[in-house]
């Protein structure tokens, strides 16, 4: 059984996001209440997915079988995984078979990491697609309804306040189509009065096990993770994700990235000696020493040469060179130098931060953002959309950093 108000109107033809013409149902008149309700669950569980999916939109769905109730209901929950729909209908089975589904933004038609969603629900046998939002995304040009409506699928876009709900979800998306980089994640973890190590060139764990094992995830879910040489020097890290369950389905190893402005990076390091796991690709300038040069690429490494300024890699021009290279999120990893130095240019999207209870003190502590400050407190950069999650005896903040920032 369908719930609604009975009454089914057209109200005319509508250019479609690519330009294409398709018949238009007014959603005011076929929305019941109820269909609002599930449509507003659906862009509630999107929110779920912040912090974690971008540059991809945030995503909910929820799946209806007449009496039988919400037969399955899922979000996007990581960028490169599943999205929404297909973990609903998983979650739904056979009981998606002319089904009502309630989603917070219109199906995707087009291959990406992910086959196009519109294409699994035609399989399915949905009988009705509820959207809030349409994809801003030119690539996808209303794809992913045109396929819905070829199929017999009844489509209904939301309009109103409930359509701004959806679109509302949308903000940061469009921002970093029109970026042209990268979504730029900043991580690091702290001690209480805000440092990131003792001194200078002085590595060593400050979060505990449950925040590492969160870290190990957000690496199987980017395309690169980076850091600055010095963090290279002080940790001698790997950057691979190590996760107890192995790489989440369908991923890589993310690409290694170093900004390394006068090439110190040693030949011996972990990063280079494991340039064949998952690629290592070094940031540098023209400072650069010709003979390490050599030594780095002969062992795997590709180096790439951009602009730089007083021997410091330009970071508009590296994150350019790897959007080019089809890198869509990079999570930055430090150091301080990094951290402020993206902030200040406006590169950075987001910041998850690790709070550990230990004071590490002393005029030598790294802080965990480095610059030339700011004058008062009115000039302080205040991050938007705050949440806060307990991880054992560490606290992890994560926030969006504005947009103009």
């Amino acid at each position: 059984m369908r719930r609604g108000n009975g009454k089914r109107a057209r109200v005319g033809a509508r250019a479609g996001a690519g330009g294409s013409t398709r018949l238009s149902y007014d959603a005011r008149m076929l929305l019941s209440d109820h269909d609002v309700q599930r449509l507003r669950r659906a862009i509630a569980l999107a929110r779920k997915g912040r912090f974690q999916v971008e540059p991809n939109p945030p995503v909910g769905c929820v799946i209806e079988q007449g009496e039988a109730g919400i037969v399955g209901e899922s979000w996007h929950g990581a960028f490169g995984g599943p999205h929404a729909e297909v973990g609903a209908l998983a979650l739904a089975g056979d009981a998606a078979r002319g089904a009502t589904a309630y989603i917070s933004l219109a199906p995707c038609g087009v291959d990406g990491k992910t086959p196009p969603c519109a294409d699994a629900l035609v399989r399915a046998g949905v009988a009705r697609v509820i959207y809030a939002a349409g994809d801003p995304n030119p690539a996808e040009g209303g794809a992913g309804l045109a396929r819905l409506e070829a199929a017999g699928v009844e489509v209904v876009a939301a309009q109103g306040a409930l359509r701004g709900e959806g679109e509302a979800l949308l903000e940061r998306f469009r921002g970093s189509l029109a970026s042209r980089r990268p979504w730029v994640a900043l991580k690091w973890a702290m001690s209480l009065d805000g440092r990131i190590a003792p001194r200078r060139g002085v590595g060593g764990a400050i979060s505990g096990g449950r925040a590492h094992g969160l870290v190990h995830d957000w690496r199987g879910h980017a395309d690169a993770v980076a850091v600055g040489v010095e963090t290279a020097l002080a940790d001698d890290p790997r950057l691979t994700c190590r996760r107890q369950a192995g790489l989440p389905a369908g991923r890589a190893q993310p690409l290694r990235v170093v900004f390394d402005g006068s090439l110190r990076l040693p030949v011996d390091s972990r990063l280079v000696a494991g340039a064949g796991e998952s690629g290592l690709l070094v940031f540098t300038t023209a400072r650069a020493d010709a003979a390490r040069r050599r030594q780095l690429e002969e062992r795997g490494v590709r180096i790439v040469e951009v602009s730089g300024v007083e021997g410091r890699v330009d970071l508009a021009a590296a994150l350019a060179h790897l959007h080019a290279e089809g890198v869509r999120r990079v999570l930055a990893e430090g150091g301080a130098r990094i951290h402020g130095a993206l902030l200040r240019q406006g590169l950075a999207d987001q910041v998850s931060a690790f709070i550990s209870p230990m004071l590490l003190g002393g005029e030598d502590a790294v802080p965990a953002v480095e610059g030339s400050g700011i004058g008062s407190m009115d000039d302080a950069l205040r991050l938007e959309d705050v949440a806060w999650r307990g991880l054992g005896t560490d606290l992890l903040m994560q926030g969006y950093v504005p947009r103009g920032s």
